[in-house]
């Protein structure tokens, strides 16, 4: 029995069959190269067109090929798109100088990067915001008073003007779910409004300017832009070692807001300041801090420059009389438009070419024009009725609520700060027609945004 046991174990048993070779991979049909001529003759032709041109035309082939890369770039990375049409908002006036379209063409390329992201399947399903509900009604109101009255040339040029701001608000509110950071748009926007500060006190400094404008002409349009980085500044500044930089920035831009020499910023800044000392948005040491840094600033101005100050503050004098009285008929106009057309309004561009038919008192001699209402709300009514006004007011209440909402139950600064920035933006814009500029729209994303945002996994 152990002879048998030791037998298993010594003998061989049946030879195991042989394994065959594995067969190769097939090749990934990404790494599969095409035998076709085009993959050498494509790029061998584009590189002799190429050279070609910048032989014939260095220059103008040079700088398309410069901004065909960047326009690739931006179509690429939404982030970038993203960033860029909220600082040039900034600069719109230095930019009219080069090509007065080239605002609008930055929105296009907004809305471009975000389909590509759309194509790519980069984007996430989830319930859609109540700010971009609310902005698809103001879109449906804007549509009904301009099918009810065409103005020609002009309704279209306003009509597309809103149309590029609804399309911004759309991209943004929705990209802000996950792809952009709410608060790197807003220091991006802080950023930019201290640089356009810096510029306006330059020109203002060199006698270019008799009350601080620069990048943004109009002094009361700049001071409008600079109005919510007083509030997202301190929101944005953070914990790190650098968030002195902020406290600086917002400073600046104060500055120059009292530069403009505002009435309207001016309202508007108080507004900002009762909400957020009023729901403990900020504390009072801060909100002290902050004035005693802006009285310092302006007084060394005042000591540095006294002549230029006092012709400023004269020249204000000298003209605000007049200013008031213009504003009242311009604001009886646009009562008796409204009243007259109280539904859905005379359509887009109607004050600028209808308001002189509802007033006899306007001067005709003036050095400045009277095209605008110089009141964001009685505007809209006169164009769009009020339909459109409450649309309107309907979005930036709901961007508020939700702005409102982040603040209260996460306590977020950024939240806060949108809703102090929109009752501000929406005081001053009593004194000047802002409908036309990015601050209401962008505040309007921010706050769809500060609801939403998730971080991308």
């Amino acid at each position: 029995m152990l002879g048998g046991y030791r037998s298993a174990l010594v003998e061989p048993g049946p030879e195991p069959a042989p394994v065959p070779a594995p067969a190769p991979a097939p090749e990934p049909p990404g790494r599969r190269h095409p035998r076709t001529a085009w993959t050498v003759l494509l790029p061998v032709v584009a590189a002799a067109g190429l050279g070609f041109g910048l032989g014939l035309a260095p220059v103008p082939v040079a700088v398309g090929l410069v901004a065909a890369v960047v326009l690739l770039g931006l179509f690429l990375h939404l982030e970038w798109a993203a960033m860029l049409v909220v600082v040039s908002a900034l600069f719109e006036d230095y930019l009219a100088r080069v090509d007065s379209g080239i605002t609008k063409g930055l929105a296009v390329v907004l809305v471009v990067s975000w389909i590509v992201r759309l194509c790519q399947g980069r984007a996430r399903a989830s319930r859609r915001n109540p700010v971009i509900t609310a902005a698809v009604g103001f879109a449906a109101a804007l549509a009904l008073a301009t099918a009810v009255h065409n103005n020609g040339q002009g309704g279209l040029d306003v009509v597309l003007r809103y149309a590029g701001f609804l399309a911004v608000l759309f991209v943004l509110a929705d990209s802000m779910r996950d792809v952009l950071d709410p608060r790197w748009i807003a220091r991006g926007y802080v950023a930019a409004c201290a640089a356009a500060s810096v510029c306006g006190l330059v020109s203002y400094g060199l006698g270019e300017d008799r009350r601080v404008g620069g990048p943004i002409a109009d002094p009361n349009d700049l001071a409008f832009f600079l109005l919510p980085a007083i509030a997202l500044g301190p929101a944005v500044r953070g914990t790190g070692r650098r968030r002195w930089l902020w406290d600086v920035a917002t400073v600046v831009v104060a500055v120059a807001i009292a530069g403009t020499l505002s009435r309207g910023a001016l309202v508007g800044l108080a507004g900002m300041g009762v909400l957020a000392l009023a729901a403990g948005m900020v504390r009072l040491r801060t909100a002290v801090g902050l004035l005693a840094a802006l009285g310092a600033s302006v007084l060394v101005v005042s000591l540095v420059a006294p002549t230029m100050v006092s012709v400023s503050l004269q020249q204000k004098s000298y003209v605000a009389d007049q200013n008031v009285t213009e504003r009242l008929d311009l604001w009886k106009a646009a009562t008796r438009m409204t009243l007259d057309h109280p539904l859905v309004g005379m359509g887009p561009g109607a004050f600028a070419e209808d308001h002189r038919d509802f007033t006899t008192t306007l001067p005709d001699d003036v050095n400045h024009p009277l095209d605008v209402a110089h009141d964001t709300w009685l505007e809209l009514s006169s164009e769009l009725g009020l339909v459109g006004l409450a649309a309107f007011v309907a979005l930036l209440g709901v961007a508020f609520a939700q702005a409102w909402r982040a603040w209260r139950r996460r306590g977020d600064p950024l939240g806060a700060a949108v809703c102090a920035s929109l009752v501000g933006t929406a005081l001053a814009a009593t004194f000047v027609t802002e409908q036309y500029y990015l601050p209401f729209w962008l505040l309007a994303a921010l706050g769809a945004g500060v609801a939403t945002h998730e971080e991308p996994t």
